[in-house]
C-alpha cells in the first residue's frame, strides 16, 4: 500500500505552488477521475458538450446520440508510474436513441509490500473495473438530448475489495447561436455497497460539469472550439479548453489545456495536452499526449469505427 500512497502524494505535490484543497484525497474509486479516450484527453478534457462520439460515455452519456451506425472503440493508456488503463465501448443506435455497453479498466501494477519496520514482504497488485450500460435519447423534436449511465464498479487492493453502483446523467441542448451546443453532466451519484475492510466505506468522486462546443460557420478550415467547467466534490473547480482542426485528408490536430493542475489562478502551463486523429474509410485512429512534472508522460491511443 505504501507505493500507492506515494503515487497519490506525488500527484498532489506535482506543483508546489498549488494550495491543496482540504477535501483532496477524501474519495475512493479515483480511477473514475482519470480521463478516458485519446480524443477527449488531447482536447484537455473539454468534452462535455461533444456529440456523436463513443468516448462521450464517460464524459456525458447524452453525447452518444449522433452515433449513426453500430460502432465500437478501444482505447489504451500508458499512465503514470507503470500504471495502465483500457476502455472499450460498443454502441447500438436506433431511430431516436443510442444504447451502449462500456468497460473501463485500470491496472496499478505491482507494488512492494513492507512491514512496520520497512522489510520487504514481496509484491501485491491493485486494479479497478467499471461496467457501464448507457442510453441517450432525443427529446423535444431534437432540441434536447438526455443520457444516462448505469455503472457497476469494482476495486481491488491485494486481498481487499470494494464495490459500488452509481448513475451518471447528462444533457445536450442547442443554443440560439448557430453551431453552438451546450452540455451538462452529473457523474458518480450512487452508493458504495461494500468497503475494503470493516464498515468504513469510501465516498464517491461526484463531479458536475458544464460546457459548450462551437463550430464557426466561416472559419478558414473546419474547427470545433470547446470549453468546460468541472466541479468535483473533492477538489477545486477547474476550466478545460480544446480545439479540433481538420487540416485535410482525414487528418485532425487537437491542442488542449486544463487548469486542473494549476488552478484558476495558476501561471505555469502544466495542463497542456496535444494530439492528432486520422479518419479513413469509417475508421479513426487517435493519439494524445500529456505530461506531469516529476511523474512522467501519459500516452493514449484509441481506435474506433463502425462494424
Amino acid at each position: 500500500m505504501r507505493d500507492l500512497g506515494r503515487l497519490l502524494l506525488l500527484l498532489a505535490m506535482a506543483n508546489p505552488a498549488i494550495a491543496i484543497n482540504e477535501n483532496a484525497g477524501t474519495t475512493g474509486f479515483n480511477f473514475l477521475k482519470v480521463p478516458v479516450g485519446a480524443r477527449a484527453s488531447a482536447l484537455g478534457g473539454a468534452f462535455v458538450a461533444m456529440r456523436g462520439d463513443l468516448e462521450s460515455t464517460t464524459w456525458n452519456p447524452a453525447g452518444l446520440l449522433g452515433v449513426r451506425d453500430r460502432a465500437g472503440t478501444l482505447s489504451l493508456t500508458r499512465y503514470l508510474v507503470d500504471t495502465e488503463a483500457g476502455f472499450a465501448c460498443i454502441a447500438f443506435p436506433g431511430e431516436d436513441q443510442v444504447w451502449a455497453l462500456s468497460v473501463n479498466y485500470f491496472n496499478h501494477g505491482d507494488m512492494r509490500r513492507t512491514d512496520a519496520e520497512g522489510r520487504d514482504l514481496g509484491n501485491f497488485g491493485a486494479s479497478d473495473l467499471a461496467v457501464y450500460l448507457s442510453r441517450a435519447r432525443e427529446m423535444w423534436r431534437g432540441r434536447l438530448t438526455v443520457g444516462i449511465n448505469l455503472k457497476a464498479i469494482y476495486s481491488r487492493i491485494d486481498d481487499f475489495s470494494s464495490d459500488a453502483y452509481v448513475v451518471d446523467v447528462g444533457m445536450l441542448a442547442s443554443t440560439p447561436i448557430a453551431g453552438m451546443t451546450f452540455g451538462a453532466a452529473l457523474s458518480n451519484l450512487g452508493t458504495v455497497r461494500s468497503a475494503y475492510t470493516g464498515g468504513s466505506k469510501d465516498s464517491l468522486p461526484v463531479k458536475f460539469s458544464v460546457g459548450i462546443t462551437h463550430r464557426p460557420a466561416h472559419a478558414p478550415i473546419p474547427v470545433v472550439i470547446l470549453a468546460d467547467l468541472h466541479v468535483p466534490n473533492d477538489n477545486d473547480a477547474y476550466l478545460a479548453f480544446g480545439a479540433e482542426f481538420r487540416v485535410g485528408y482525414g487528418l485532425y490536430l487537437r491542442p488542449g489545456y486544463s487548469l486542473q493542475q494549476t488552478g484558476l489562478d495558476g501561471d505555469d502551463p502544466l495542463g497542456v495536452s496535444a494530439g492528432a486523429g486520422f479518419l479513413m474509410q469509417g475508421y479513426r485512429l487517435d493519439y494524445a499526449f500529456t505530461s506531469f512534472p516529476d511523474l512522467g508522460d501519459v500516452h493514449r491511443v484509441s481506435v474506433s469505427g463502425a462494424f
